[in-house]
């Protein structure tokens, strides 16, 4: 007599949207950082990937290639800063 192991099958997992992981004060934070660059260096500088803010100061920077984060750092990516719904 043999068993056979069934095969189980989960459904495909559809990754949720970044919006609503991000903290509406982080991505704030990350549009007066972005203004103020905008405002100041943009012609200067290339468009950035993003911001990497600090979740305990609220303070950023600005990211241009790889990105590597500190435990208390999160990312904004540019999409998220230039979405109307977080003005």
């Amino acid at each position: 007599m043999t068993y056979a192991a069934q095969r189980l099958e989960y459904p495909e997992r559809q990754p949720e949207p970044a919006v609503k992981k991000v903290d509406p004060m982080i991505v704030r934070a990350a549009k007066q950082i972005y203004r103020y660059y905008a405002d100041s260096y943009a012609a200067q500088l290339p468009r950035p990937m993003g911001i990497a803010i600090n979740r305990i100061d609220m303070t950023g920077k600005l990211i241009y290639s790889q990105l590597i984060l500190l435990p208390q750092e999160s990312f904004v990516p540019m999409e998220l800063i230039e979405l109307s719904d977080y003005h």
